[in-house]
């Protein structure tokens, strides 16, 4: 947290948390007023942290959201951290932030089918050529499982 955005030491001091463990409070521990909060404490520090005019607490929660999202962190962790139940919202609401998948997934089957050429070709160099078959092909069996190649 930007120094700008912490509580000062004076002000922490006379602010306790709220009874629901709020950090924002009153002297007396009770949670501020909504247009308060805003106008007053949170419109200062966003502008003494550089903040755009405008930025609302809403868009520093969307931004931690779709910074952790962005970085790989999983929607699981995302909804945690957001205080969600669980990850449906996160994932029907940032969904379109999350990495490419279809990417990711073709790296992935790559990387395995590299594997077994490697393995393949040293097992080759070790007992030469394989007996090849003609007009062999992988063909989805309609049976089972879309995973399933006769």
């Amino acid at each position: 947290m930007t120094s700008s955005l912490r509580p000062s030491r004076s002000t922490a001091r006379c602010s306790p948390p709220g009874a629901d463990d709020s950090l924002f409070t009153t002297r007396f521990g009770a949670p501020y007023r909504h247009d308060y909060y805003g106008a007053r404490i949170f419109v200062q520090a966003a502008g003494r942290a550089g903040l755009p005019a405008g930025t609302t607490p809403h868009d520093l929660r969307h931004h931690y959201a779709s910074v952790l999202l962005a970085a790989g962190e999983s929607v699981v962790a995302v909804a945690e951290r957001l205080g969600h139940d669980n990850a449906a919202l996160v994932l029907s609401t940032y969904g379109h932030l999350m990495p490419d998948n279809e990417d990711r997934t073709r790296r992935a089957v790559d990387l395995a089918w590299s594997r077994v050429t490697a393995t393949h070709s040293d097992h080759e160099a070790a007992t030469g050529p394989a007996e090849t078959v003609p007009n062999q092909t992988l063909k989805r069996n309609s049976t089972t499982s879309p995973s399933a190649m006769t």
